[in-house]
């Protein structure tokens, strides 16, 4: 069964975010993943809290080859450097 990664976030350091999409993109597709939206928030349909301005959805072919990429070595420094270029919630849900 297919599981999602939703992320919902701020970039901080333009530059740096920059530099690091295409390291994540292939990182992602390595893991089996797959990119079905990154952009921006459209509009808040219900809910008191606002959400960061970016959202993206992620879609791995299970919940865990979605684990086993947010843990990989390969992921790890890119997850680092993430830190520095934005502030993000991210979470997985199954499909």
């Amino acid at each position: 069964m297919p599981a999602y990664v939703h992320i919902n976030l701020r970039i901080t350091d333009p530059a740096r975010q920059a530099a690091l999409a295409p390291r994540f993109q292939a990182a992602l597709h390595a893991a089996g993943g797959r990119i079905l939206h990154f952009g921006p928030v459209v509009e808040v349909l219900e809910g008191d809290i606002t959400p960061l301005p970016i959202a993206g959805l992620f879609e791995f072919p299970s919940v865990a080859a979605a684990q086993a990429f947010y843990q990989s070595a390969d992921y790890a420094p890119i997850k680092a450097e993430r830190a520095l270029a934005q502030e993000a919630r991210m979470f997985i849900v199954e499909g």
